[in-house]
């Protein structure tokens, strides 16, 4: 998480300030050594490398099914090519992107935009890049930021909370760790934000590119995260917990250049209680013998060790801090100390809370300081460790790995938030409400069989639209059985901004009884489980003839080739296949059967710049014009017409 905002400062005018700031910042300096975090020997490396670029890192999808026929591609059309550039004189700067050791299937590069622009390969590889992260078969994400999920052990069948999920790379990594090994996994992923309007860019940026019937988003605050009930009313636990709480960010000073004229130590002691209310609530809801990953993108033990030192106070032996000194082999990292100094904004030390006076003490509570030498033989604060900028050129992080191994003593009632939210009023619609299809099925399910070859065993019980009014299925979703029992056990308790997946839509066209159409490819991960389709060899439809006799409406058309299988839900009209995807996609579908894509990708192209102008046009004034590497992830709304 990065640094808190306000949501009402309008943003400056010169959004461009890199060659405005000065890259000091004193006081960080003179904390920082105070500190001793980083060994004197390394100081310089530490502080220099804090005023250069942070590197951009990007991953294949673990989920992916093909991950290993792009990783192919990206080697053979560009990496190998950009090796030859690296190697002789006049490279100007161009390297081949490296391998994280630490991540699979995850690359980082810190070549500069300049380079992308005047190198004909690099701008190939840049454009191929952004439609990957379009389609959302590659997340572009911080290196650090992908350390946490991954030491969770995560598998399909967990309930999974990810406390503070907003923009949602995380919650992505989530849902491919969960898919990885089960295109259906039975287990839950609940990703929740305190911010309303970061819900939806969750949604945007997460569920509508990697969508899924597993996961709902819900807007608490997550000090105050109802427990789920089952159907007796019982509290259900988590697996695994992720708390990547809300922090000062000063991990992030390679990208967040702010950082250098506002930060002070008074940014982690502010932060220190709220973040000690989330971790204790996501703790009361993790599962015995689960896992919680407690992560910052902040380097100040205020942040850090001191929540984690509260925690295992409060709790005692019913936590523990796992040793992950073995996993992620390649990750170098620094282990957590065990005695720090809690530091006033005026850089004073101040050794107690006893000690403290006046303005100062109101600040401070007994459990930003650091525990007796008795208390940390016990707590193994250096099984928690560091990620320093220097280590391996990336950003700063900390990361805990806490299981619960019993009860706890003196448990809250999970079926109920331990105190009221204070309720904020805030300009915004009402969600309409999640209603299952129970009740005047016959008809309905009638259609499916008809129409789609829907089996009886399908899960129909599974499908829900958005409106009391169950008669006007304009739009239906589907929910795998853990998020329906969710759903329909917890009524109103949670405040649900989406779930599942959009599958079916209602058409009223001419040339069709109105059904229900299958909603871009969506559905394809329910149907393809099924062996009953009827599949209809694309040879046989190369005439008009033998094409106008199929039924119009939604169909299947499945490319293959080798290893490569795609499935892409189509609108057979009279005389016509239009394709369910965008742009994007179809031109990762022709590279990925060694097809010609270059008209296609150049009309891409065209498309984004003339959007990238008419965004200069309603930008007048600002000294910052967006450019085409701006518009990354617009996704294109008109469905293509397959030929």
């Amino acid at each position: 998480m990065g640094k808190k905002r306000s949501r009402n400062k309008k943003p400056s005018q010169n959004t461009n300030e890199s060659y405005e700031i000065i890259k000091d910042n004193q006081a960080l300096v003179e904390f920082y050594k105070m500190q001793k975090i980083i060994p004197e020997d390394e100081w310089d490396q530490f502080e220099n490398i804090l005023k250069t670029p942070l590197p951009s890192s990007f991953r294949i999808q673990l989920s992916l099914p093909e991950r290993d026929l792009v990783l192919k591609y990206m080697q053979d059309k560009f990496f190998v090519e950009l090796n030859r550039i690296a190697e002789s004189e006049n490279n100007d700067g161009v390297t081949v992107p490296k391998p994280l050791s630490f991540v699979p299937y995850a690359f980082q590069t810190d070549m500069p935009r300049t380079a992308l622009r005047s190198n004909p390969v690099l701008k190939h590889m840049h454009e191929f890049l952004v439609n990957q992260a379009v389609t959302g078969n590659i997340s572009r994400q911080e290196a650090v930021s992908m350390v946490p999920p991954l030491l969770l052990d995560i598998k399909s069948d967990h309930l999974v909370l990810d406390a503070c999920a907003s923009p949602g790379s995380k919650t992505m990594q989530i849902i491919e760790l969960m898919h990885k090994d089960n295109p259906n996994p039975e287990g839950l992923i609940v990703a929740n934000d305190l911010s309303y309007e970061r819900c939806y860019l969750l949604v945007h940026q997460t569920l509508k590119r990697l969508p899924t019937a597993n996961c709902v988003v819900v807007n608490h605050d997550a000090s105050l995260m109802p427990a789920i009930l089952d159907s007796e009313k019982k509290p259900m636990l988590y697996d695994r917990i992720l708390c990547d709480v809300i922090c000062s960010g000063d991990g992030t000073f390679r990208k967040n250049l702010d950082l250098w004229k506002t930060w002070d130590p008074s940014k982690g002691i502010n932060l220190h209680k709220v973040q000690k209310q989330i971790a204790i609530r996501c703790l009361r809801l993790l599962k015995v013998g689960g896992l919680m990953a407690y992560s910052t993108c902040s380097l100040n033990p205020m942040e850090d060790e001191a929540v984690v030192a509260h925690i295992l106070r409060t709790f005692g032996n019913e936590v523990e801090l796992v040793d992950v000194s073995d996993q992620l082999p390649g990750l170098k990292r620094s282990p957590g100390i065990s005695t720090w100094k809690v530091i006033a904004k005026s850089l004073e030390v101040i050794n107690s809370y006893d000690e403290a006076q006046g303005q100062t003490k109101s600040f401070l509570s007994p459990s930003m300081f650091p525990p007796t030498a008795e208390e940390a033989v016990h707590m193994h604060l250096e099984r928690t460790f560091r990620i320093l900028p220097h280590a391996q050129n990336t950003g700063g992080f900390f990361v805990a790995i806490i299981r619960k191994k019993r009860d706890f003593a003196e448990e809250l009632h999970l079926d109920q938030p331990p105190r009221k939210p204070m309720q904020k009023k805030r300009k915004t619609f009402r969600e309409d409400p999640f209603v299952f299809l129970d009740g005047n099925m016959d008809e309905f399910k009638q259609k499916m069989t008809t129409y789609y070859g829907l089996s009886e065993s399908f899960p129909y019980e599974n499908l829900l639209v958005r409106t009391h009014n169950t008669e006007k299925k304009n739009g239906i979703y589907f929910v795998n059985d853990q998020l329906r029992r969710m759903l329909k056990n917890n009524g109103d308790r949670f405040k649900v901004v989406n779930a599942g997946i959009a599958v079916l839509r209602s058409v009223d066209k001419k040339e069709v009884t109105p059904v229900l159409e299958i909603s871009e490819n969506d559905f394809i991960q329910i149907v393809q489980g099924m062996e009953d389709l009827h599949y209809t060899p694309l040879e046989k439809l190369e005439n008009p003839e033998a094409f106008s006799k199929l039924e119009c409406g939604s169909v299947l058309l499945r490319c293959t080739k080798g290893d490569f299988r795609k499935d892409i839900v189509c609108w057979m009209g009279a005389k016509t296949a239009s394709a369910f995807i965008v742009r994007e996609e179809k031109i990762h579908i022709l590279n990925m059967l060694d097809a010609d894509s270059t008209k296609l990708s150049k009309a891409l192209l065209s498309a984004r710049q003339e959007k990238a102008q008419n965004a200069r046009t309603k930008t007048e004034g600002n000294d910052q014009e967006p450019t085409e590497d701006d518009l990354p992830l617009i996704k294109e709304e008109e469905n293509g017409t397959l030929e």
